[in-house]
């Protein structure tokens, strides 16, 4: 048995059904950035963490304040709570941490709870998808257009183990899911996500720093990739290909 818990620091007694995003690092890092951006957006307010034996002995730095990497922001304006992990889950953990988050989530009289990452089909750079255990939900995003329901396929991680006890519970839980780089940080998945997000819960939602620094990051990249080919056109030094397994 492990030792994940929740401590909250504040006790967020008015809020009223509220809706929970979560964002766990992932393919781009999609998920943090874009749960980082919509705290600092809404001018969320710090209220608990999560702690464990197992989670990686770091402190994240933010406006010099160092803070837990694994914490819970909420805000009563926007009846709104927002889970975030700027470390990766232990797959050991994965199972008790999806426990601890829906047990919170009951806590506080969540009406759903909303999970944001990204995903690498190699398909459709600009693709944003949704799964959810409520049918009502994928049936709505399809009329509105809002984003591609996926119809087969696997999801792993805290997310995957929330979206099964939905299902079980008949308990409304989402992911929404982005496409996105393998290689590196992915802003501009993240500004997709919360476009989606901006449109299925109604909260209008900053993204004008994500676009700038997705903008900025193709610059760069486009500026290596021209270098790179003049430094083979003149014989230079070469890269060799690696292949890489995401979990």
């Amino acid at each position: 048995m492990g030792d994940v818990a929740i401590h909250r620091t504040a006790d967020m007694k008015k809020l009223k059904s509220p809706t929970v995003v979560m964002g766990f690092p992932g393919t781009g890092l999609v998920g943090s950035v874009a749960a980082s951006q919509l705290v600092e957006s809404l001018q969320m307010s710090f209220g608990g963490y999560l702690s464990s034996s197992e989670f990686a002995p770091l402190a994240a730095i933010h406006d010099y304040k160092p803070m837990p990497a694994a914490r819970i922001h909420y805000s009563e304006k926007y009846n709104l709570v927002v889970i975030l992990s700027e470390m990766t889950i232990p797959i050991s953990s994965s199972n008790e941490v999806a426990d601890r988050i829906y047990e919170f989530s009951k806590s506080v009289g969540a009406s759903s709870i909303i999970s944001l990452g990204g995903i690498s089909l190699q398909d459709e750079k600009k693709g944003v998808y949704v799964v959810s255990s409520d049918a009502a939900i994928v049936k709505d995003i399809i009329e509105k257009k809002i984003a591609k329901p996926i119809k087969e396929g696997a999801t792993t991680g805290v997310t995957g183990i929330l979206l099964t006890k939905g299902t079980l519970d008949h308990f409304p839980i989402t992911t929404i899911l982005a496409e996105s780089s393998e290689e590196y940080l992915d802003p501009r998945a993240a500004s997709n996500v919360l476009r989606v997000l901006t449109r299925m819960i109604g909260i209008q939602i900053n993204t004008t720093r994500l676009d700038k620094e997705a903008a900025e990051f193709a610059k760069d990249i486009q500026e290596t990739v021209t270098k790179a080919k003049i430094s083979k056109r003149k014989g230079g030094p070469q890269a060799s290909e690696g292949g890489s397994m995401y979990g």
